[in-house]
C-alpha cells in the first residue's frame, strides 16, 4: 500500500497506484500550493492513520515499500539493464522523475512495523548497503531515503519490473543488524537483564524459551496469541517487535508500571546511599576511602558513569533518573556538615542534634585477643625456659583482670614492658600513666573518646619521650599530627588537625614572651576542657565539631625547653598531667625499634584493657583519672608562668616594707610599687590595676597564701610575705 497527498501542504492522504496517475505534474514551484491536486506518495503509513507523517506528531509507524530516489543523468541504457545489477531482490517498479532522473520502488510482503524515526533511518541506511541501492543507478538521494516524511511525485513513464517481494524474515534480520548500537536506554527504564528474566518467568511461566539475555530472539511471550518464535529481540528497555503492530514495548508494559517503578525507586535509592549534601557541596567516599566534596555537575556525572543512571527522562517521563537522584539527595541525604570525627562510628553522626558525616578514615589498632595472648605467652615462656628461666604459673587471660604490673616472664610484649618499667620517675606515675592511656583506648575503641587530660612528659634527651608520641600513641591510634604552630598561635586554620586523635608537640615551641605562652597554656586548657569545637579551614565556612583526641607535649627539661610547660593555676590543674621522665643511660633502642612495637603493641593493649587500675588513680572528675603533676615540673611550671614574674616584683616591693603582711586593694599596691624609690617603680610601670589583680589572682590559685576579702566594693588582699615565697597550701601531688 502507497499513500499519498493531493500536494505538499495537505495533511490527509489515502491510498494510491502512482502509476495509474491521470494528472499532469504541475511546475514544482505550485506543489504547496493548497489548490493543486496530484498525487505526492510515501511507502510509509503514520501513527495517525489517514494523516501525513511528520516528525513529531505522527511519525512513521508502518513501511510497505522501499523507495530509492536517483537524481543522476540516467540514460535509457541505464534503465533498461537496471535488473542485471540487482541482488537478492529485484524491484516491482521503475519510473522517471520530472528532474529526469529515476526512482525504484520494493514491496514488502507484509507491512514492516516501525517505532522511531532515528530507528527508520538506520533501518533505511542498512537496506541501501542490502539492496546496494548505490549500485544499480547513479546520484542516488540518501537524504530523501533515509527521510520518512519524504513525499515523492507521482513520476511518469512507469514500468513493472519484477513481481519481487521482501519477506518478512530479511526485515527482521535487517532491523535488528541496523540496531545493533542503538541506545536503547532513550525509550525505557533499563533494568538488569537478570532482574527481567526472573520477573519475566514469574508473570509468564514457561514462555520463553532458551536464555534470556541482551539481544535474544523470542516470541512476544506477554501475548497469548503470538506464535512467531523469532519475532522479537531483548533490548535493554524493553522488547524490538517485528510483529504485533508495536516495533518496540518497554518493560512497564510487558511487566507493569508498578514493577518498574520500584526498581527504579530501588536503583535510584541504592545509588544515592552513600551520596550526601550540606547545602552547598555533594560528599563521596572514593575508592581509596577518603571522603571528598564535589560538584552539582561532578556528582551528576559520577552517578551517570559509576551509577550508570540516564541523564535523559525516558519517553512519557518529565525527569531524568539522575535529577530524581539528585533531588532524592538533596531531601534525604542531607548533612548539617562534613567533618572527620576521629574514632567515631562511620557514616552520620548526630552532634549538637546535627547530622555530620563523618570523614574520618582513622581507626584504631585492635587489641589482641584473650586467646592469641594466651598463646603468644605460651611462646614467650618456652624462650624463656630456652634462655635459662624458670617456669612460671601460667596466667589464665580469661580470668578476672587484676591491678598487677605487666609480667616479668611469659610476657608477649617485653620490650614495650621494659620500655615503661624504667620510664617514669619516680616509678608511682606508671599508673597515673596507664590509666590515663587505659580510659583513651577504651573509648576510641567504643566509639566516642571520652575527653582526658593533656599530658606533658618531660625529661633529658634521648630517652624515648618522642617514640612515645610519635611512634607508639601514634600506632594505637591511627597517627599524630604536629600541633606546634597551631598551638603556639603561629596557624589559625586548624581543620587539618582534627583529623588526628593524637596532637603531638615535640621538643621547643616558640613561646617568646609572656602574651603567647599564656596563649598557649589558655589552649592546652581548651582542648582538654572543651567537647566542641569551631574549626577553621581556608575558603569553606566555619562548622562546630566534636572532637576528644589528646594533646600529647614531649619536651627536654633544660631551662629553655621546660618554659613549654603551662601555667598550673586552679583552672588548669585538672586538666593537664606533668610526667617526668628518668634519665636511663643502659636502655637501648634496637634499629628495628618499629617493627618490634607494630609486633607487640596489640597484646600491650589486650594486657591494658584487662588490667584494673589502682584505686589512688581513679577520680570522680569527667577525665576518671587523677591528675598527676610531679613536684619538680610543678615548680617549673610556676616559676615560668607571668604570675612568678609578678611574684618576684612582689618580694623586692615587701624588701622595703616594715611590716610582714600588707593590706589593700590591687589598686593600692601598685600606687605603693610605682611611689617606691628603690627603682622598682621603673619596672612595675609596665603593669596595671587590672593585671596586677589577674596576677594575684593567678598566685593565689597557685598556692600561694593570699587573703581575699572586701572593703565596699573594692577587693583587699592581704598578703604575708614569710608564706609568699613558697606553696601555702596542705595541697600535695599527685592531685
Amino acid at each position: 500500500m502507497l499513500l499519498a497527498i493531493p500536494n505538499l501542504s495537505s495533511s490527509r492522504t489515502a491510498e494510491c497506484s502512482p502509476w495509474e496517475t491521470k494528472t499532469k505534474a504541475p511546475p514544482k514551484t505550485r506543489w504547496n500550493n493548497p489548490d493543486v491536486k496530484h498525487t505526492f506518495y510515501s511507502g510509509y503509513e503514520g501513527l495517525i492513520a489517514g494523516a501525513r507523517i511528520d516528525s513529531k506528531n505522527n511519525p512513521a509507524y508502518v513501511l510497505h515499500w522501499i523507495v530509492a530516489d536517483y537524481d543522476g543523468k540516467i540514460d535509457q541504457y541505464m534503465r533498461d539493464s537496471v535488473l542485471e545489477r540487482c541482488v537478492d531482490f529485484r524491484p516491482q517498479y521503475i519510473c522517471r522523475t520530472t528532474s529526469g532522473g529515476a526512482r525504484l520502488l520494493w514491496k514488502l510482503a507484509e507491512p514492516f512495523p516501525l517505532h522511531r524515526n532515528d530507528l527508520t533511518a538506520k533501518l533505511m541506511r542498512h537496506i541501501r548497503k542490502k539492496l546496494r541501492l548505490t549500485k544499480l543507478l547513479v546520484g542516488l538521494d540518501a537524504e530523501a531515503l533515509d527521510d520518512p516524511c519524504k513525499y515523492y511525485e507521482a513520476g511518469t513513464d512507469w514500468l513493472s519490473l519484477s513481481g519481487d517481494e521482501i519477506p518478512p524474515a530479511f526485515m527482521m534480520q535487517w532491523a535488528v543488524e541496523s540496531s545493533h548500537n542503538y541506545a536503547w536506554q532513550k525509550l525505557g527504564p533499563v533494568i538488569p537483564m537478570d532482574v527481567v528474566a526472573a520477573e519475566v518467568e514469574r508473570q509468564f511461566p514457561g514462555i520463553w524459551q532458551g536464555e534470556f539475555y541482551e539481544g535474544a530472539r523470542g516470541v512476544r511471550f506477554w501475548d497469548a496469541e503470538a506464535d512467531n518464535e523469532t519475532a522479537a529481540v531483548v533490548r535493554e528497555s524493553g522488547m524490538q517487535c517485528f510483529t504485533g503492530g508495536t516495533a518496540f514495548v518497554p518493560w512497564s508494559v510487558i511487566l507493569g508500571r508498578q514493577f518498574v517503578k520500584q526498581f527504579e525507586a530501588d536503583r535510584i535509592g541504592g545509588s544515592v546511599t552513600d551520596v550526601y549534601f550540606d547545602g552547598r557541596d555533594y560528599w563521596r567516599q572514593r575508592s581509596s576511602g577518603e571522603w571528598r566534596s564535589y560538584s552539582k555537575a561532578d556528582i551528576a556525572l559520577y552517578l551517570k558513569v559509576d551509577r550508570g543512571l540516564r541523564a535523559q527522562a525516558p519517553r512519557g517521563e518529565n525527569f531524568s533518573q539522575i535529577e530524581q537522584a539528585m533531588l532524592r539527595i538533596q531531601d534525604q541525604q542531607d548533612i548539617h556538615c562534613a567533618a572527620p570525627l576521629v574514632h567515631r562510628p562511620k557514616g552520620i553522626v548526630l552532634v549538637g542534634g546535627n547530622r555530620v558525616l563523618n570523614t574520618s578514615t582513622v581507626t584504631v589498632l585492635q587489641p589482641a585477643t584473650e586467646e592469641e595472648y594466651y598463646q603468644a605467652a605460651a611462646v614467650a615462656e618456652i624462650h624463656d625456659l630456652a634462655s635459662g628461666g624458670t617456669l612460671s604459673p601460667m596466667s589464665d587471660p580469661s580470668a578476672p583482670p587484676t591491678n598487677q604490673q605487666p609480667p616479668t616472664t611469659n610476657c608477649p610484649y617485653p620490650w614495650i614492658r621494659d620500655y615503661f618499667a624504667g620510664f617514669f620517675d619516680p616509678q608511682e606515675q606508671l599508673d597515673y600513666f596507664y590509666a590515663w592511656l587505659k580510659r583513651w583506648y577504651e573509648s576510641a575503641l567504643e566509639g566516642r573518646m571520652r575527653p582526658g587530660q593533656a599530658s606533658f612528659f618531660a625529661g633529658v634527651p634521648n630517652t624515648g619521650k618522642t617514640l612515645l608520641s610519635n611512634v607508639i600513641l601514634s600506632r594505637i591510634f591511627g597517627g599524630h599530627i604536629d600541633a606546634s604552630s597551631f598551638l603556639s598561635g603561629e596557624d589559625g586554620f586548624n581543620s587539618h588537625l582534627f583529623t588526628s586523635a593524637v596532637w603531638a608537640v615535640d621538643d621547643v615551641v616558640p613561646l617568646t614572651d609572656n602574651k603567647s605562652h599564656l596563649k598557649f597554656s589558655a589552649l592546652i586548657k581548651k582542648m582538654a576542657a572543651n567537647r566542641t569545637f569551631s574549626v577553621r579551614e581556608k575558603y569553606r565556612v566555619d562548622k562546630l565539631i566534636e572532637w576528644n583526641g589528646r594533646v600529647v607535649v614531649t619536651c627536654n627539661t633544660d631551662p629553655e625547653s621546660i618554659r613549654i610547660l603551662p601555667d598550673v593555676d586552679l583552672s588548669n590543674r585538672d586538666k593537664i598531667n606533668l610526667f617526668r621522665i628518668a634519665e636511663r643511660d643502659t636502655f637501648t633502642f634496637p634499629r628495628d625499634i618499629e617493627s618490634i612495637i607494630t609486633a607487640e603493641l596489640p597484646f600491650f593493649l589486650r594486657w591494658l584493657l584487662d588490667w584494673q587500675p589502682p584505686d589512688k588513680v581513679l577520680g570522680e572528675s569527667r577525665y576518671g583519672v587523677k591528675t598527676y603533676c610531679e613536684d619538680s615540673l610543678f615548680e617549673a611550671a610556676r616559676h615560668s608562668s607571668s604570675a612568678y614574674s609578678f611574684l618576684e616584683v612582689l618580694l623586692k616591693f615587701f624588701e622595703g616594707q616594715v611590716e610582714d603582711t600588707w593590706e589593700g586593694s590591687s589598686t593600692e599596691l601598685l600606687s605603693a610599687m610605682l611611689n617606691d624609690t628603690d627603682g622598682l617603680a621603673v619596672i612595675a610601670a609596665k603593669y596595671t590595676p587590672a593585671k596586677v589583680g589577674r596576677e594575684l589572682s593567678k598566685l593565689a590559685s597557685q598556692g600561694y597564701s593570699m587573703e581575699q576579702g572586701r572593703r565596699h566594693t573594692t577587693r583587699v588582699w592581704i598578703i604575708n610575705i614569710s608564706q609568699l615565697s613558697g606553696r601555702g597550701t596542705d595541697e600535695t601531688t599527685p592531685f
